[in-house]
């Protein structure tokens, strides 16, 4: 494989600097022996990470054909995202990563799809939990207690912007729960430009497939946080650590009169361990295998349902 990586920054290659894990392209790119080049708006930058991951310095993006490359990572700062997307449309690569959320400009949003629906280009959105094993796995132990106790509430805690980090819960709902997140009645309760102008911490109600989904965001955190828990009847599934956490609860039958307390009874961890490296083995596996979907319509879809909730918080 050759790649190509488009924005050298904390997601590029810098957010795992000091650390063992693999959470950026460039060491997941290193790690797995895959030969790239990478180019950042900083050439020094650039320079940094070719020195210390062998990437090949790149003075302009398109130094070389883009259509050469086999993969090729958009990771620059969203508002940049379609001006490169829409030139990669044009003549596409084997297949495309892109940073979430493609855009935060609707216009600008309606466009890119327009263009992909127009163009042969394949794009994986990097919600990067969707592509773990273990959130597979997750998703297979929901369904068997959506048979016997569904689900009837979830409650997301998040910060920094709805649009920036409540949209990585909706994504992984629709995953965890094998249905796109389409929600109705949303309620805003609390609007707060706390880190983004454009983009509010809010705290939201809505219903979806028969739950009530509760986003509550922290406004003000300068902690990072998210966590997401599932209510069913006899059972809590909660998602800790930014979801590298998981944990089981479950209480016995009620039948005695009372309400009993929940216990633990399963845990599992490490589940978003060396994240990047599962993203790009399902780019490599799209590589190979053409009659994989990409998932960028569903990401403009769930945009748009943000776009909708922003508007309704914007009038309040």
């Amino acid at each position: 494989m050759k790649a190509l990586l488009i924005g050298c920054g904390n997601i590029g290659g810098f957010y795992d600097w000091n650390s063992p894990d693999v959470r950026t392209y460039a060491k997941a790119f290193h790690t797995l022996g895959i030969e790239f080049a990478a180019y950042d708006q900083d050439p020094a930058r650039v320079h940094r990470l070719s020195q210390r991951y062998g990437a090949k310095a790149l003075s302009q993006w398109d130094e070389l054909p883009v259509e050469q490359y086999d993969l090729v990572v958009v990771s620059s700062p969203t508002p940049t995202h379609s001006y490169y997307l829409s030139s990669l449309f044009a003549k596409p690569p084997g297949l495309i990563i892109c940073e979430k959320p493609v855009d935060s400009d609707p216009q600008a949003l309606d466009l890119l799809a327009a263009q992909y629906q127009d163009s042969a280009a394949r794009v994986m959105v990097n919600f990067h939990r969707r592509f773990q094993p273990r959130v597979k796995e997750l998703a297979e132990r929901v369904e068997e207690l959506q048979g016997a106790d569904p689900c009837r509430t979830v409650v997301v805690t998040y910060q920094r912007g709805f649009h920036n980090n409540a949209v990585h819960a909706m994504d992984l709902l629709a995953v965890v729960f094998g249905q796109p997140f389409e929600p109705s009645e949303p309620v805003v309760l609390n609007a707060v430009a706390d880190e983004f102008p454009a983009d509010p911490t809010m705290t939201v109600s809505c219903q979806w497939h028969g739950m009530q989904v509760i986003f509550v965001g922290l406004v003000g955190a300068r902690f990072s946080h998210f966590e997401m828990t599932l209510y069913c009847g006899r059972h809590v599934v909660v998602l800790r650590d930014g979801g590298d956490r998981v944990e089981f609860l479950s209480a016995p039958d009620s039948s005695a009169g009372y309400y009993p307390a929940l216990s633990p009874t399963e845990v599992w961890s490490g589940v978003l361990s060396e994240h990047m490296t599962h993203v790009l083995a399902h780019a490599q596996r799209m590589l190979s295998d053409e009659s994989l979907a990409d998932n960028f319509m569903e990401s403009v879809d769930l945009s748009k349902a943000v776009f909708s909730i922003l508007k309704r918080a914007s009038k309040r």
